[in-house]
């Protein structure tokens, strides 16, 4: 099982030390933040000048003076995969980042899931979840 939470920042150590003090390993603590994010975040669509004509077939999405969505790199996603979060939530912890926080996920044996997920709420990690 899995117990992820959001960070406002992409400092661990007050979790870490959570965990020590629940008599857990931090070892088995992984996260993902906008520094590490920062290269896999496609901040917007290519250009709509791409295609300059259409000649009356048009491509939704790339037209000028559309909202054009963000697109996010194959590798978050697969991050957020492995650590067990559904496909359903992908794009709301990949806005979270994108917003500055930090997943956070704690691989924790079943006996400690309530352990683990105390110290992410003792650590301040707000959306605690278990998945």
């Amino acid at each position: 099982m899995v117990v992820v939470g959001l960070s406002q920042t992409e400092d661990t150590g007050a979790l870490r030390a959570a965990l020590t003090a629940s008599g857990l390993s931090p070892d088995d603590l992984q996260s993902v933040g906008p520094d590490d994010a920062a290269e896999n975040l496609a901040r917007e669509a290519a250009p709509s000048g791409i295609i300059t004509s259409d000649r009356g077939m048009s491509v939704p999405g790339i037209a000028s003076g559309e909202n054009r969505p963000f697109f996010y790199d194959e590798s978050l996603v697969d991050r957020l995969g492995d650590f067990g979060i559904p496909e359903s939530e992908f794009d709301n912890y990949l806005q979270a980042v994108e917003r500055g926080k930090t997943v956070v996920a704690y691989f924790a044996k079943p006996d400690n899931v309530d352990k683990v997920t105390a110290a992410f709420t003792a650590a301040h990690l707000s959306n605690v979840r278990q998945y």
